[in-house]
């Protein structure tokens, strides 16, 4: 079996990733993943393109985004948290 790509996504259940495969030995085509393990056949490659493309379009990506951090230390300005962020804000 041959791993085509791989699509993540952070949901409320927790990581939902899913595979995008290609068995050689039986020629099929399919998806394999999700929080709750499931597999979507697909006919063909061009298949499995759409099938990906989907997943796109519902918010999976091949790298997770990272969390930003508003504050690089808290600890050393004497502004308060929420002055901290607007100024960040403002220089983003």
């Amino acid at each position: 079996m041959q791993i085509i790509a791989t699509l993540k996504k952070q949901t409320k259940k927790g990581l939902s990733v899913f595979n995008f495969c290609y068995n050689p030995e039986t020629k099929q085509y399919f998806a394999v993943g999700g929080c709750e393990l499931k597999a979507i056949p697909a006919d063909d490659r061009s298949h499995l393109r759409q099938i990906y493309s989907n997943f796109v379009g519902y918010g999976y990506a091949e790298k997770l985004p990272t969390k930003k951090v508003w504050i690089s230390d808290p600890w050393s300005s004497k502004l308060t948290p929420s002055l901290q962020q607007e100024l960040e804000l403002l220089s983003a």
